[in-house]
């Protein structure tokens, strides 16, 4: 959920999102708007420092949850900072919204205006990775999306429906499809080539149930969210992942891991299960990485995309 904000904080909200940035990273923050299917919509944009700006560089599409927007996504995940060590190009789009910190995206089956009002995400997504074009000089075989929750969801149905714009995709306690408030059943399609897919789940998350069904914390009995198990099968299917899954607890009892290994096209699967995690981003959670040393979520995603280029 987001913090409470103070009715005395006057700044508009892209000024503070890039004096926070600035303060917490060496990073290089710029707002940018521009208009999609008749909407004014806007994006953060964050390039490593002393970056050349004729040199291709990755890009990593990071959407906020339901309820949040770029400038508290990027807060939230430290996302900048990870990107800028991995020479990385990062940009937070704002879902839709009367309210800064309100907004979301139209997952069909969740959430807010951006579902009621059917807006155009895929498309504005699209637009948007050619206006960063415009700014920056970007590997169009190194682009990647990662989500929380409802942006996570818009993560899946984006390398569902547009899997040529993608290296690879990390959703993190979302959910491949659902039923509406209204009771209307929505699940993407399958993809037509391989997505290497990384999944990121907390077994104890109350929105997003870990193994599908209704939340009594919403409060819409007609409102549910497909299982993990879901995803697993859907993304196992349509990467060509046939070798048994290789299952591992780095962390007994907290962290579990379940690896696909190589599937067809050079993809893969993996998921991340927490054990006692809930519906938030997981920053207490250190990833294992070699030599004994540990990733937070935001760079264990990166060194998951990092593996990754489009073929």
């Amino acid at each position: 959920m987001p913090s409470p904000r103070s009715p005395a904080v006057t700044l508009p909200a892209w000024l503070a999102a890039a004096v926070l940035l600035a303060a917490a990273s060496p990073v290089a923050a710029d707002e940018q708007t521009l208009r999609w299917d008749g909407r004014e919509r806007s994006y953060l944009l964050v390039t490593p420092p002393d970056a050349n700006p004729a040199m291709a560089l990755p890009l990593v599409i990071a959407l906020h949850g339901a309820g949040q927007d770029a400038s508290s996504f990027a807060e939230e995940t430290r996302f900048a900072a990870a990107a800028a060590a991995l020479r990385m190009l990062v940009v937070f789009p704002n879902g839709s919204g009367a309210e800064d910190g309100r907004l979301s995206w139209n997952a069909h089956f969740c959430c807010g205006v951006g579902a009621a009002e059917q807006v155009d995400d895929i498309g504005f997504i699209g637009a948007l990775i050619e206006d960063v074009a415009k700014h920056r000089a970007i590997d169009r075989k190194r682009i990647y999306a990662t989500g929380m929750s409802n942006g996570g969801m818009l993560t899946y149905q984006l390398a569902a429906a547009r899997p040529q714009w993608f290296a690879a995709i990390a959703p993190v306690s979302a959910a491949i499809g659902g039923t509406s408030r209204s009771g209307e059943a929505f699940v993407i399609a399958p993809p037509d080539r391989p997505v290497p897919v990384m999944i990121i789940h907390g077994r104890r998350d109350p929105y997003v149930l870990y193994d599908g069904g209704s939340s009594a914390l919403i409060g819409y009995p007609k409102r549910s969210n497909m299982a993990v198990a879901d995803a697993l099968s859907l993304w196992s299917a349509a990467d060509g992942c046939t070798a048994e899954p290789e299952r591992g607890e780095p962390m007994p009892g907290r962290l579990r891991r379940i690896d696909y290994g190589d599937c067809r096209g050079g993809s893969t699967l993996v998921l991340w299960e927490i054990e006692d995690g809930e519906h938030n981003w997981p920053q207490a959670v250190r990833f294992p990485a070699p030599g004994g040393a540990t990733r937070s979520a935001a760079e264990e995603i990166l060194t998951f995309f990092a593996g990754h280029s489009r073929q």
